[in-house]
Formats: structure tokens, C-alpha cells, sequence
């Protein structure tokens, strides 16, 4: 369908109201202006999950979940944006139109349907050779020594590659399929411009499929030692990418999500261990390092990732390289700790499901792993406790919790005798910078003083008949917090485009799920300012802001003119006296905005 239009995605808003589309999920109930339920991801007992009506936004007070209807059904499904547009327009019978598609679109969407084709055709020849009496034997009984019932090669859509050159190609060309197809789907492969024959003999075929549950390529095992390689994938093609795709996504969907928390084992039989255990919620890369697709994909599908690798070293490695991609893509990960030299699929036969189980319940973060393997190569010397530090804080660097950082660093300097202002020193922190919000807000704000930026920002929520004083003042060209400018952006632009502010549209367009959560949080608690204290406390603020920026403005413009005059007449001491003088107006001004904001936050101004 290609990218959807901004009128589409808003005509499918307005038509999908968020108490019936969450009523259809959870049971809710109201009180007052909300709907009150409980929350859907995560365990409580007692409800904290919101729905508010008129504003069109959720949000959960135990987890801090918020958004909107988009939001919502994209979490529950485990679904993209764009697929959770589709789901809701076609509740609601709103037609999406067709983006016009260009030649070479709609040849590649021909060859991936007849890819996609013709790989089903494959997954259910295999299948079908597999239960066959005669032919199917041997591999049937392979599965069944590794404890594989019949619900497993359901699932999974098992199958058997006969040990012939042709089997397959055979079947193929009963179907009409041209040969051709079969060749770019990695399935055959070529001998001579007029010949070819199958890629996979004698073999336990793995269909690997898509989300949707599309087979897109397979995997085979060899039933004789004799047949190298062991495992045989298909080969890259237009639709199948080993690095962006994971086996068993379509069946741990559903599970991924009541779960919320996805598994990842290293292969194909570690994988339907679990599951022929009960234990469903689990993917597993194709024979490849994890990547950061792979990491975005598991994003997609649970809230949090825990890694079942192999009980050795090369386990231990491969877990140790994935934790910078977790870091990135700001997905916990934790690590199940499996006795050395044995699988999952050795644990789960001699100690069973409930030995898994207990496990899982102590699996530690990746993060603390890390660090401890990284203390144990510390030696005694200066030079190893530098090598350490230099190998972790890299990481450090990419956690966005300050409160985890911390505990990290403390660990450091417990065992390496490292004091605390050293390794803040080698993150690039100092203490003020610490306090102070780094990346945007964090839930516990009672304790801290506030930007005047989050402040005014925080006021417009509950007051949004003032945004256009925004535009009025100039202040959104002063608002130096990042997260804050952006917020005051979207409030702008929402109020302009519609005269008023529709708070879903708002939080549609935030990336950032810790301002979604704070902005949606603030929408739904009673303000803490009567109208008339917020109006005056805004004015201040701005009127503030713009004092203060016009007198900067002026004395800045001052020294360069200076500077300028200094540097035509080669007047070095002059020069530098201006610069000095330059830097010092610099300090304290941030001096100053430090001040302004502890003076603001009690409603004054300096």
C-alpha cells in the first residue's frame, strides 16, 4: 500500500473511538471522565490502566503504557504503525486508496507473490513426503527420538526433502510452476542453461516463515553425516534476508505478547524443545549472529528479550556481542544461564520444564553479565583496572537510565576501587550534568527541579487556549531541552492545524516513549495550578525568557563588533581581553539560566 496520507490516518483517528477499541480487549469501567481497567501489559491486581474519551489516550499508571488508539493496538498485536491503520480502517470501513505504483514496484511485488508462491507450494510438497509412510520413515523417526509429536510438525510444518536429484523439481512442474522461479527462490539450483535439480536431498526441512506466516525460505537438517553441511539455509533472495529475519516469528507472535517477553535460542531444535514443552514465546536467528534488525524485530514483539544460548563459551561470546545492539535499540535483555555443555534442548530432556522455568525467573540483565566478565579479566595492575574501565563504559554510555548508570558505576568501584567522580568523569559527566535531565523526563519528578521549558510545556497541557502565546513571544526559538523544544513544536503545530489541541494527534507523532508516557500522565492528573496562578506563572515565563535572550542578543552583538574592530587594527591584547570578557558573559549566563530555573520553579523571577 506504500506510505499512508496524514488525512487517511486521521479520518481512520476520529473514526476509531479508543473506549470501544480497548473495550474490545479488556473489560473497563467507568469513574468519572475515565475508563478504568485493567492493565494489559503488565501484572496488577488492582486497575491503574486509563482511557480517557474525550481526549482519545490511554495511559497506565503501574507501567506507564500511554498513547493512542494507533498506539495501543500496535502494542497488543504486536503490530507496525502502518499495519495497525489497515486493522483499524477496515473495522471501521474506511477505504484506503492505492498509491499509484511505478513499473518496477509492481514487478517486484509480482516476483515476490510468485516467490512467496512458490515456496508454499515447497513447505507443503515436504510436509506432505514427511507423513508419508514409506518415504517419510526415517526422518519421522528422527523427530520422534528427539521427543517431536505431531502438534510440533503441525506448527511448524515439518517436512522431509527426498534423497533424489529431482523430487521436488518434479512436483514443481506437475504445479505449472516455471522452473525459473523455483531457481530464484533458492530452491533448485542451476546445472546448465536447460537443467537443474533440487538444493535440498535428504534432508528435515525447517519452512522459515514471515510475521504474517508467509514461507519465505527454509532451513534443512542432514539425515546422514555424510551429507555436508549439517544444516543447509536457502539462499538470500528478494524476500528472504537471514540477517533481518528470525525463525519462528509467526508462531511466537501471540505468545511474545501475553508473555511480554520474547526467548532467543541458537537453533532450530532449541527452539521446538521449548515449544513442545509449552514454552511458545521463543525465536531463533539462522545460523547468523544476532543483528540490529534482528534486535528490532524482537522489539516488535515483546517489551523485553531473554537470551538461551548454549551453556559454553562461544554461548557466552555470542550473548556478551549482541548487548550493544540491545542497548541501542533500548530493548532489556537478560540472560539465562544454562549449565556448562548443555542446550536448551539437552536442559529441557534431562531436568524438564519446571527445572526451564526456575531458570528463566533467575535470568540476570545482559548489562550486569557484562561488566562482571569484564572485572573477572582484571588483573591488579593500573593498566587492567584502565582496561576495564574503558571496556564498559562504552555501554554505560548507550544506557538511558541515569539511576542505572549509577548502579553500574557503584559495582565499578566497589571491585576495581574506582571512585565514583572518576567514572562519571569517563562517561563525560560531571556531577551537574548527572542531576539534570539528560535525555527527556524520567517518571519520579517530585524530586528535582524542572526546566522552565518542561514547566511552560507541562502548563499548555492543561491550558492549550494558551499555546498561541508561544508563536506571540518567540519563545520556541530559546527552548534549549531538546525533548521539550519538540513537545512545544507538536503543541504549536497541533493547535494551528485544528484551532485546538487533539492530544492523541499529539502523541501519534512523539517517538519518544518516556515523553509519550509523562505528556499523557500530565493530561489525566488534575493541574497543579489554579487557572489564573497558571496564566500569570506562563506570562512570567515567557516574558522572562524574552528579556532576557533580547539583553544577551545585544551584548553579544556588542563584544563581536569589538572583536571585529580589535582584529582590523591587529590589536592582540585587545583581542584577548574581548574574548575573555566574551566566554565570562558565556558562564554567566548559564549561571544564570541555573538560578533562573530553581527561582522559577517557586514562581519567581529573577
Amino acid at each position: 500500500m506504500g506510505q499512508i496520507n496524514r488525512e487517511i490516518i486521521e479520518e481512520v483517528r476520529a473514526a476509531a473511538n479508543i473506549v470501544d477499541v480497548v473495550g474490545s480487549y479488556i473489560s473497563l469501567r467507568k469513574r468519572g471522565k475515565n475508563y478504568l481497567g485493567l492493565c494489559p501489559f503488565h501484572g496488577e491486581k488492582e486497575p491503574s490502566f486509563t482511557v480517557n474519551d474525550e481526549k482519545q489516550i490511554f495511559h497506565c499508571f503501574g507501567c506507564g503504557a500511554s498513547g493512542s488508539v494507533f498506539d495501543f493496538l500496535m502494542r497488543s498485536r504486536n503490530l507496525s504503525f502502518a499495519e495497525a491503520v489497515k486493522e483499524l480502517a477496515k473495522r471501521f470501513s474506511i477505504p484506503l486508496p492505492q498509491r499509484q505504483e511505478t513499473g518496477q514496484a509492481k514487478r517486484m511485488r509480482e516476483l515476490a507473490e510468485r516467490l512467496r508462491h512458490v515456496n508454499e507450494l515447497a513447505a507443503g510438497y515436504f510436509n506432505q513426503v514427511l507423513l508419508d509412510e514409506g518415504t517419510g520413515k526415517m526422518a519421522l523417526a528422527y523427530l520422534q527420538s528427539r521427543g517431536m509429536g505431531p502438534e510440533v510438525i503441525q506448527d511448524f510444518q515439518l517436512g522431509y526433502a527426498p534423497q533424489s536429484w529431482d523430487g521436488l523439481k518434479r512436483f514443481l512442474l506437475s504445479r505449472k510452476v516455471d522452473l525459473k522461479i523455483a531457481v530464484q527462490a533458492g530452491l533448485l539450483v542451476k546445472k546448465s542453461e536447460r537443467d537443474c535439480y533440487d538444493r535440498f536431498r535428504h534432508r528435515l526441512m525447517f519452512p522459515i516463515k514471515d510475521m504474517g506466516g508467509r514461507t519465505v525460505a527454509f532451513g534443512g537438517r542432514a539425515l546422514d553425516e555424510e551429507n555436508p553441511p549439517k544444516y543447509l539455509n536457502s539462499p538470500e533472495t528478494p524476500i528472504f534476508h537471514k540477517g533481518r529475519t528470525l525463525y519462528g516469528l509467526a508462531t511466537a507472535r501471540e505468545a511474545c505478547r501475553r508473555h511480554k517477553e520474547a526467548l532467543v535460542v541458537e537453533g532450530y531444535f532449541d527452539l521446538l524443545a521449548l515449544y513442545n514443552q509449552g514454552i511458545q514465546q521463543v525465536v531463533a536467528p539462522l545460523g547468523t549472529a544476532l543483528t540490529l534488525h534482528h534486535v528490532r524485530l524482537l522489539s516488535r514483539l515483546a517489551p523485553q528479550a531473554v537470551l538461551v544460548f548454549d551453556g559454553d563459551q562461544p554461548g557466552m561470546r555470542a550473548a556478551m556481542r549482541s548487548l550493544e545492539l540491545f542497548l541501542r535499540e533500548k530493548l532489556p535483555a537478560r540472560l539465562l544461564a544454562l549449565p556448562e555443555g548443555m542446550d536448551p534442548d539437552d536442559f529441557l530432556a534431562k531436568e524438564g520444564r519446571e527445572a526451564f522455568a526456575l531458570l528463566l525467573e533467575e535470568a540476570r540483565p545482559l548489562m550486569e553479565i557484562f561488566i562482571e566478565q569484564s572485572i573477572a579479566e582484571y588483573d591488579g595492575s593500573v593498566e587492567g583496572k584502565l582496561k576495564v574501565v574503558r571496556q564498559v563504559t562504552p555501554m554505560l554510555k548507550l544506557l538511558d537510565s541515569r539511576v542505572t548508570q549509577e548502579g553500574y558505576l557503584r559495582m565499578l568501584d566497589q571491585r576495581l576501587g574506582v571512585s565514583e567522580e572518576v567514572l562519571w568523569a569517563e562517561l563525560g559527566l560531571d556531577r551537574t550534568s548527572r542531576m539534570g535531565t539528560a535525555r527527556g523526563p524520567k517518571p519520579d519528578r517530585a524530586t528535582r527541579i524542572p526546566a522552565w521549558e518542561e514547566e511552560i510545556v507541562r502548563i499548555l497541557v492543561h491550558y492549550p487556549n494558551w499555546i498561541p502565546l508561544l508563536e506571540k513571544s518567540s519563545a520556541l526559538d530559546n527552548f534549549q531541552v531538546n525533548p521539550w523544544a519538540e513537545v512545544a513544536g507538536l503543541l504549536n503545530k497541533h493547535y494551528q492545524e485544528g484551532g485546538n489541541l487533539a492530544l492523541s494527534g499529539l502523541l501519534m507523532d512523539l517517538q519518544d516513549d518516556d515523553l509519550k508516557n509523562v505528556i499523557s500522565g500530565w493530561s489525566l492528573e488534575s493541574s497543579p495550578w489554579r487557572e489564573e496562578e497558571a496564566h500569570a506563572r506562563l506570562r512570567e515565563y515567557l516574558e522572562g525568557i524574552g528579556s532576557r535572550r533580547r539583553q544577551l542578543q545585544d551584548e553579544l552583538k556588542r563584544l563581536r563588533e569589538e572583536i571585529r574592530a580589535a582584529e582590523r587594527s591587529q590589536d592582540q591584547t585587545r583581542i584577548a581581553e574581548l574574548l575573555a570578557e566574551l566566554q565570562a558573559k558565556k558562564a554567566a549566563l548559564l549561571a544564570k539560566e541555573a538560578n533562573d530555573k530553581a527561582n522559577l520553579s517557586r514562581g519567581e523571577m529573577v
